[in-house]
């Protein structure tokens, strides 16, 4: 892959991302100039101010502040520990280890400073720039052609197509002069070096078998594995217990003991058991409520109501 262009597959198709010209920086930097004004005419936040609504909206406090600095100066320490050496590499994969759980933390901790500093009006300048670069640099790996002829406003409304998903990660990658941030990192240099991670810095062991933090095997969803002479593995719980796909245990069933040792006949007990459950079954079954009768009709027959006038007329002209 040349130093000008990453290139990238999507659903069997070739993409590329390029290295902006400077005619494009020019308009990405236009970009975001008009909108950083257009944000602090509307008085969104500056970035001097990020500190105090921080603690206003008490995402932030001297707590976490103290936290945080600590967290930070425990990487430093590692940083020194594993450049200088001069330690079992048990102890210095420990160190690592370390580190980049302290690195995690401090992600977490610094979630909602992130969040909001994307709603500063520095924020939302430099996501526009970015996203004006990304727009003209993202190609067709064949021709070469813009994938969005109308660059920033094609993007805009497209960016959850999975093309403009993937580009705008190796984008980043190109402009940042790295296959990813995490290579730089000093642990996991280390850890890469002394091959305690694989290539997505997930732990082995000597064989390159996944690994968690206790050095138990695991698939690569987590789950525990015991592997066989056959190069072919079981899954197991936390205690070693074979287990099966269902998830119930693998191992075969003994009848229980009495008292004085001997195995028990669990057949005449599945009998009551399979009784028991039929009577329950028959007992919630529903039964049909009985149909009300029908009333009796009476036998007395009501005069039409035609006749009965007309008797009353002929009674009152008599």
């Amino acid at each position: 892959m040349s130093s000008d262009k990453r290139e990238f597959e999507v659903g069997g198709k070739q993409y590329a991302v390029r290295v902006p010209t400077v005619q494009e920086i020019k308009e990405a930097n236009e970009t975001r100039s008009r909108t950083f004004n257009e944000a602090l005419q509307r008085g969104d936040m500056l970035r001097e101010q990020l500190e105090s609504e921080l603690r206003k909206r008490e995402l932030w406090n001297d707590q976490r502040e103290m936290e945080y600095q600590t967290l930070r100066r425990e990487v430093i320490d590692g940083e020194y520990k594993l450049q200088k050496g001069g330690i079992k590499l048990k102890a210095a994969k420990d160190v690592a280890l370390q580190m980049a759980n302290n690195r995690n933390k401090m992600v977490e901790l610094l979630s909602s400073r992130t969040d909001l500093d994307s709603n500063t009006c520095e924020g939302k300048a430099d996501a526009a720039r970015f996203n004006y670069l990304f727009a003209c640099c993202l190609v067709y790996g064949d021709s070469g052609a813009h994938y969005f002829p109308n660059k920033l406003d094609d993007y805009l409304v497209n960016q959850d197509d999975p093309v403009a998903v993937a580009g705008a990660t190796e984008f980043y990658y190109l402009l940042s002069g790295s296959d990813t941030i995490d290579d730089r990192l000093p642990e996991n240099k280390f850890l890469r070096k002394f091959k305690f991670v694989d290539e997505d810095y997930r732990l082995v062991d000597e064989e390159g078998r996944l690994v968690d933090k206790e050095g138990k095997h695991i698939d690569q969803f987590g789950n525990y594995i015991n592997w066989k002479k056959d190069d072919t593995f079981v899954h197991i719980d936390d205690k070693g217990r074979e287990i099966n796909d269902e998830g119930d245990f693998s191992d075969e069933h003994n009848p229980f003991l009495d008292d004085s040792g001997k195995p028990i006949d669990e057949a005449v007990y599945e009998e009551v058991v399979e009784e028991t459950e039929e009577a329950e079954e028959a007992d919630e079954t529903p039964v049909e409520a009985e149909k009300p009768k029908p009333k009796a009709k009476s036998k007395a027959k009501r005069k039409p109501k035609a006749k009965v006038a007309a008797k009353t007329e002929s009674e009152e002209s008599s």
